[in-house]
């Protein structure tokens, strides 16, 4: 008896014992985990609210960048509508970055911040009067000299200041998120040496919890890193991550002498696809061109997603002679077909080229001259281009051009040539297509190619397409008047298609003219239209339902041309010179250009011709049975003076044997 009650002594004892290490292992591990707990909720609102001071940091430095520009743009400018406009883009750049400092100063801050953000408005407060007084002056003072000497030994010093200071504000977010993570990080191995220590206490019992804290713990240090550095949406490196690494490899390429290459990539046509297909086959199209991107460059190399449809690519130890090699592997990556649900989706990329030491020598103009780059990629549809100090050039003399054009649209400057469209069977002209000059007052002639794509980016096509329109309808009342009855075709741009008040202007157009709807024909391309499908369609089927004629330019050289055709409300196609200008050497242009008759005669369409240039050519349309062409072999674009004379001769009765050769 004496001795079971001993057992059982020993084991309430044992039980009392292992309750009291289990309840102290307990407890200890409350502790661990809510300290865990505490540190990691400290981790995540500091990282949570660094992304936001960061992003407010650098809206407040990029609207000190734009005011900067706007102040060097305003003496130059010397349209008072011009620099108008551009000092209420001075102003509302300083509303942006009050409202972000606002904004910043109301957040939780450190007291370095504080006195960075005290600096930043003793500043702020100091500079204003003078660089108000620059603006006005050069809003008001024609004295370009007297203003840039003002800008550049008064603002410019003031605003050097105050972005120094919201560069060292960044500069200290950005240590403040390393610090957290690394505080972080100690906080984890105390907690894990204290797990280890009672998994040895409480034996498998602790051990067990012990392991499960530190794989929970570890897992959301991992996680939380991942959000201060990596593009939660692909993975890849983000903004911040890829600014460290831009600064690390210039430490390293400055000690061993090495270059590096970045290469910014902007997706053509991905609006497009979102737009159509919805956001969440956009998303996987983002996360595969990411995959893509990392399995085309090396290990080391970095890849990284800005944020929409923009990426970078850091590539080490790369001179500019291996830029192309580098490039077309890129580009070769992306022409292979995405798939999805069984379709098939073409996305094009643009991109731009930087290098370290040749051309820039720190982080953000890297970066800053690969978009510039990028854009002349974009623009000229060529693929890449590598940054040159031309390019900055060529963008300012582009500013200036933009604020001319303004004014030449409405000092007419302007002109139409008229191209004259022949009809194969009659051997009569039947049509005209009006195309716009610049007559520039210093650079002489300028063909559409040099400002149309200004006028795009300036927002001035709307007013652009306007003048042409106007101005070929009241020539085409000229002509009526004259007894020619003649067809008037006018070209569209892609960014016309973003105004959904084209129908009605067309439509005033026409009744302020008194021309019969029927003998406008509107020009498009099928690229133009999909870059807004939506509006797209809706204004070609207002257009068609007012009896305009509607025809696809350069039929045969967009992305998808069947597939999209029969969507398209259209009268007629126009096949590309590209096809016709070689048909009578090259079989295969050949052979385009008769399936593509066949094809539109067979939808009842009509077909146009372009490029035209030989006889032979000429001929060759008219025995595969196309309705209509031109071309330099029956007219070039003429004035409206060699024009009258044209249709003058055109009207004798020798003109199927005689025009071909008279202008």
């Amino acid at each position: 008896m004496k001795k079971i009650s001993q057992h059982r002594g020993m084991g309430a004892r044992i039980g009392i014992g292992f309750i009291i290490v289990l309840t102290l292992m307990v407890a200890l591990s409350a502790i661990g985990l809510r300290y865990v707990a505490d540190a990691n909720q400290r981790l995540k609102n500091i990282a949570q609210n660094n992304n936001v001071k960061i992003e407010l940091a650098t809206e407040m430095h990029s609207a000190l960048r734009e005011r900067a520009l706007s102040m060097h743009v305003l003496p130059i400018l010397s349209d008072p509508f011009d620099k108008d406009d551009e000092v209420q883009r001075f102003n509302a750049q300083g509303a942006i970055y009050i409202k972000a400092r606002n904004q910043l100063e109301s957040m939780p801050l450190s007291l370095q911040e504080s006195n960075i953000l005290a600096q930043i408005q003793t500043l702020t407060r100091e500079a204003q009067p003078e660089v108000q007084a620059v603006v006005e002056m050069a809003t008001f003072n024609d004295n370009e000299q007297e203003i840039f000497d003002r800008i550049r030994s008064i603002a410019m010093p003031r605003q050097r200041d105050i972005a120094a200071q919201v560069s060292a504000l960044l500069e200290l977010q950005r240590k403040q998120t390393e610090e957290a993570v690394q505080s972080a990080e100690i906080s984890y191995l105390s907690v894990r040496n204290l797990m280890s220590g009672l998994g040895a206490t409480a034996l498998l019992v602790g051990m067990s919890i012990a392991g499960f804290v530190i794989r929970r713990v570890s897992h959301q240090a991992r996680q939380l890193a991942d959000q201060a550095m990596f593009d939660p949406l692909t993975g890849l490196a983000n903004r911040c991550l890829l600014h460290d690494q831009l600064e690390h490899e210039i430490e390293i390429s400055k000690r061993e002498h090495q270059s590096f290459g970045v290469v910014l990539m902007d997706l053509d046509r991905f609006k497009e696809v979102n737009d159509t297909l919805g956001h969440d086959v956009g998303d996987e199209l983002l996360r595969e061109v990411g995959r893509r991107l990392k399995e085309t460059v090396r290990a080391e190399d970095t890849v990284a997603r800005l944020g929409g449809d923009e990426y970078v690519m850091l590539i080490h130890n790369l001179d500019p002679q291996d830029a192309p090699f580098i490039a077309n592997k890129v580009l070769s990556a992306l022409d292979k077909p995405f798939h999805w649900q069984n379709q098939s989706i073409d996305l094009g990329a643009s991109l731009g080229l930087s290098f370290y030491p040749a051309q820039c020598d720190d982080a953000s103009s890297l970066l800053r001259c690969a978009d510039i780059a990028m854009y002349v990629a974009k623009r000229a549809g060529k693929g890449y281009a590598l940054y040159s100090p031309d390019q900055e050039r060529a963008s300012r003399g582009d500013l200036s051009l933009k604020s001319e054009l303004r004014e030449a649209i409405q000092t007419d400057q302007l002109c139409l040539h008229y191209q004259p469209q022949i009809d194969h069977r009659s051997q009569r002209v039947v049509g005209l297509e009006a195309l716009v000059r610049w007559n520039h007052p210093q650079r002489g002639f300028l063909a559409p190619d040099a400002f149309i794509p200004l006028a795009e980016d300036a927002g001035l096509i709307g007013p652009l397409t306007h003048w042409v329109l106007k101005t070929a309808l009241a020539q085409q009342v000229v002509l009526q008047q004259q007894g020619y009855l003649l067809n008037m075709a006018v070209n569209l741009s892609a960014r016309n298609f973003h105004d959904m008040e084209l129908p009605a202007s067309v439509h005033r157009l026409l009744a302020e003219s008194g021309i019969d709807p029927k003998y406008l024909t509107l020009e498009i391309t099928e690229s133009a239209v999909m870059s807004n499908p939506i509006d797209g369609l809706a204004i070609l089927a207002e257009l068609d339902q007012m009896g305009v004629t509607l025809a696809i330019d350069d039929f045969g050289t967009g992305y998808s041309s069947l597939a999209y055709l029969k969507r398209l409300p259209v009268d007629e196609l126009k096949i590309d010179k590209s096809f016709v200008t070689d048909m009578e050497e090259n079989e295969n242009d050949a052979v385009i250009v008769r399936s593509t008759i066949d094809l539109a005669h067979n939808l009842g369409l009509k077909v146009t011709a372009e490029g035209v240039e030989t006889r032979g050519a000429w001929d060759t349309l008219s025995l595969l049975g196309c309705d209509q062409s031109q071309g330099y072999f029956m007219g070039r674009p003429m004035s409206v003076k060699k024009l009258e004379a044209w249709l003058h001769e055109s009207a004798q009765p020798e003109f199927s044997t005689r025009v071909f050769h008279a202008v």
